[in-house]
C-alpha cells in the first residue's frame, strides 16, 4: 500500500532508507555532510511517502528550491528475506526483542523524477553498486495496523510514523 509520512524523530528526507544505507557507508561522517546539505538555503520539504508493493518499497521526497523548482526524490529498495530467522509472529514475520517485525531492505537506485531543477540530472543513481554491503538495511516495524505503520530505522533507532 501507499503511506504518508506525518512523523519523523529527524528530518523528513531521512525516511529515505537511501539515507540509512549512506549513514552506514559513512559511519561517523555522514551527519556533517547532511549537515551541509540540510543547511541549503531556500529549499522546502514536501510531503514524503512510501509505497510497498510486488517486493519493493519506494520512497519519495519532494523537495523545491525557491525560484528554480521541484523534483521527487525517488529511491528504491528490494524487500529481502532476513539474514536470521528470529522468532517469529503470527504473519511469520521474524520478530526483534521488542516485538517488531524486521523488514530487510537492499537499496538500489536513486533519482529524481518529475525533475525541475537545473542542477539536478536526470540520471538514476547506482545506490546498490556504490554502496556496496551498506546499501543492506533493516527497517524495524513495530506497530503497523490497516491505518498506521510505526518504523525505525533498526542502525540508529530512529523513528518514522506513517498513516
Amino acid at each position: 500500500g501507499e503511506w504518508r509520512l506525518v512523523y519523523g524523530s529527524e528530518d523528513v528526507t531521512r525516511s529515505s532508507p537511501f539515507f540509512w544505507a549512506f549513514r552506514r557507508a559513512f559511519e561517523g561522517r555522514a551527519d556533517s555532510i547532511f549537515a551541509v546539505t540540510d543547511g541549503l538555503p531556500a529549499k522546502t520539504i514536501g510531503e514524503a511517502s512510501q509505497t510497498i508493493e510486488g517486493g519493493r518499497l519506494v520512497n519519495r521526497v519532494a523537495v523545491e528550491v525557491y525560484g528554480v523548482g521541484r523534483t521527487v526524490m525517488t529511491t528504491t529498495s528490494r524487500i529481502e528475506e532476513p539474514d536470521v530467522r528470529a522468532e517469529q509472529g503470527e504473519d511469520g514475520a521474524p520478530l526483534d526483542a521488542e516485538g517488531g517485525s524486521d523488514l530487510a531492505l537492499t537499496v538500489e537506485t536513486t533519482q529524481a523524477v518529475g525533475n525541475r531543477l537545473p542542477f539536478v540530472p536526470d540520471v538514476v543513481f547506482p545506490s546498490e553498486a556504490v554502496l556496496g554491503g551498506s546499501a543492506r538495511v533493516t527497517m524495524r516495524v513495530t506497530y503497523l495496523d490497516d491505518d498506521l505503520r510505526v518504523v525505525r530505522n533498526a542502525g540508529d533507532g530512529r523513528r518514522f510514523v506513517f498513516p
